[in-house]
């Protein structure tokens, strides 16, 4: 993106500039949803500049330290106009680690599902822990030790259904999901 250099900036300059731009869309979301006609739909976000922002969102969760953390994953929670994008990162995340065989595709994919913290739909963040899960698996490398890493830095607050995104990643082999979808792909 012109003007939007990554090189040298502080992990706070960049979550500052990433917040005034969500922030923006937000507004401008709000706005076209007041402004709609009834049955119609607010303006959606999509493109190149919004996947490359949840991007860096992820890169910055995944190098920031806890408070940065807890904002980023508070600051989704309440953009709305861009809420449901974010679980939807991890299947990108997860084709990339097919692709490349590179495990930052796979720690990406568990920061998207982590900053999302069980906000959207807890069956979005099964398939998408699922995608993640089978393609570390068939590329070599042990999907459980990425999940751990990724529970340690997400939040352990309960939500739904009682239960924390950090509890959420580390029973996911245990869950009933597990079972039936994941664990048939990787025999």
């Amino acid at each position: 993106m012109a003007g939007r250099s990554n090189e040298g900036a502080s992990t706070g300059d960049l979550w500052r500039g990433l917040k005034v731009r969500m922030d923006d869309r937000q507004e401008s979301y709000r706005r076209s949803w007041l402004r709609a006609k009834p049955g119609e739909p607010a303006r959606t976000f999509e493109g190149e500049e919004i996947i490359s922002d949840l991007n860096l969102a992820c890169r910055l969760y995944l190098e920031g330290e806890e408070a940065l953390r807890r904002e980023i994953r508070d600051s989704f929670r309440t953009w709305t106009a861009v809420r449901r994008c974010m679980p939807a990162r991890a299947w990108p995340f997860a084709g990339k680690l097919a692709d490349t065989c590179d495990d930052r595709w796979l720690r990406l994919g568990l920061a998207a599902v982590s900053i999302d913290d069980n906000g959207t739909d807890f069956r979005d963040s099964y398939v998408a822990l699922g995608d993640l899960y089978v393609s570390a698996a068939r590329r070599g490398i042990e999907p459980m030790p990425y999940f751990e890493e990724a529970a340690e830095i997400s939040s352990s607050d309960s939500n739904i259904d009682e239960t924390s995104t950090r509890d959420f990643l580390l029973r996911f082999e245990g869950s009933a999901y597990f079972e039936e979808a994941v664990a048939p792909k990787l025999g």
